[in-house]
């Protein structure tokens, strides 16, 4: 049985979910109901019993007058601390007029207040960048995370893994992760099978794959894994060569979150499921999936519309893997014989 829940009313969110050190969950999102055309800040929330109930940890990233925090990555560092890196827009008169500086935010423990350096130093190939995804803590000690830069609908973004070696100070040795034509990407690391990234085109908005074996200097195309319109996705490691891609899907006619599942870490994926429609819905998706302690997955995502909320809204929904992907044979509709998939 797929269980949506509330999380944040009033909120447009764009949630990274994250595995706390003290094996909590927690949510960063973005708490306005609007696409960062409105003053508002990234809040962080945190869960007991595994999606169910939140309660408020706290802004990792406070918005100044006259700004919007948008923009969110979003990890553990190798302390355990939550980190985010983040950045937004200067708004005037209800329209952008100019992108935010990064901020690098750290909190360890309930009984502390996030840390908040607005000045890290960030040496990118570019005039400013956007945070995405999720923040890794690499075995080799440094932290690595993903931004990217926008040149405007329907032109090309570039997208480009940075790395620290000074607990989030500073930022840079850039590599750049496909042809031109990418954003918003999420990567994970399977440990001594590499990391594996799944960005969003700009073009027609859909979703490709990457994977390095270098640690991230060099990426190599793994093709797409999505329909246009169908982003932006994510990446969870299920272990024993099983990687989950869930994404936002954005057709006409169908607004929900899919999901494909990979058994041979990511080299071929099976046939797609919708994991959840938002109905009459006219925005929705960013899912963030974890896997919970009784194997049950659970994905947080935004919409205007669904079961729970009608306004804009943060929810999760939790589900599990068998519901959708298990092997029972389909019948074919003409002599009721199972089809070959």
């Amino acid at each position: 049985m797929v269980e949506a829940t509330l999380v944040a009313r009033d909120a447009c969110a764009w949630p990274v979910l994250t595995r706390l050190a003290d094996d909590r969950l927690g949510i960063v999102y973005h708490n306005r109901p609007s696409h960062g055309f409105t003053e508002g800040d990234l809040a962080a929330c945190v869960s007991e019993d595994e999606g169910a109930p939140w309660s408020e940890l706290g802004l990792p990233a406070p918005h100044l007058p006259g700004t919007s925090r948008t923009h969110i990555a979003s990890g553990l560092d190798h302390a355990g601390r939550w980190v985010v890196l983040s950045t937004g827009h200067t708004l005037r008169d209800g329209a952008m007029v100019g992108i935010q500086p990064v901020w690098y935010s750290t909190l360890r423990g309930d009984n502390a207040r996030w840390q908040v350096d607005t000045a890290p130093r960030i040496d990118v190939p570019s005039s400013f960048c956007i945070p995405h995804g999720r923040v890794l803590a690499l075995p080799d000690g440094r932290l690595a995370a993903t931004v990217y830069r926008s040149w405007g609908q329907g032109q090309p973004s570039r997208t480009w893994m940075l790395f620290s070696t000074d607990g989030g100070a500073s930022w840079g040795d850039s590599s750049e992760i496909g042809n031109g034509d990418t954003n918003e990407a999420v990567v994970i690391d399977r440990d001594a099978s590499g990391l594996l990234a799944v960005v969003r085109t700009h073009r027609d908005h859909h979703l490709e794959l990457f994977a390095s074996t270098d640690t991230g200097r060099t990426w190599m195309a793994r093709g797409p894994v999505t329909l246009p319109m169908q982003h932006p996705g994510d990446l969870t490691d299920l272990g024993r060569d099983r990687v989950l891609l869930t994404y936002g899907i954005r057709n006409r006619g169908l607004m929900g979150l899919g999901a494909r599942l990979s058994k041979d870490g990511g080299a071929t994926w099976g046939a797609p499921a919708v994991i959840y429609q938002f109905g009459e819905a006219r925005d929705c998706g960013y899912p963030s999936t974890m896997m919970c302690r009784d194997g049950a997955l659970l994905t947080a995502s935004y919409s205007d519309k669904s079961s729970v909320h009608d306004g804009y809204h943060l929810l999760t929904v939790r589900w599990r893997l068998e519901e959708f992907f298990d092997p029972k044979p389909l019948g074919s509709i003409s002599d009721g014989r199972p089809l070959a998939v």
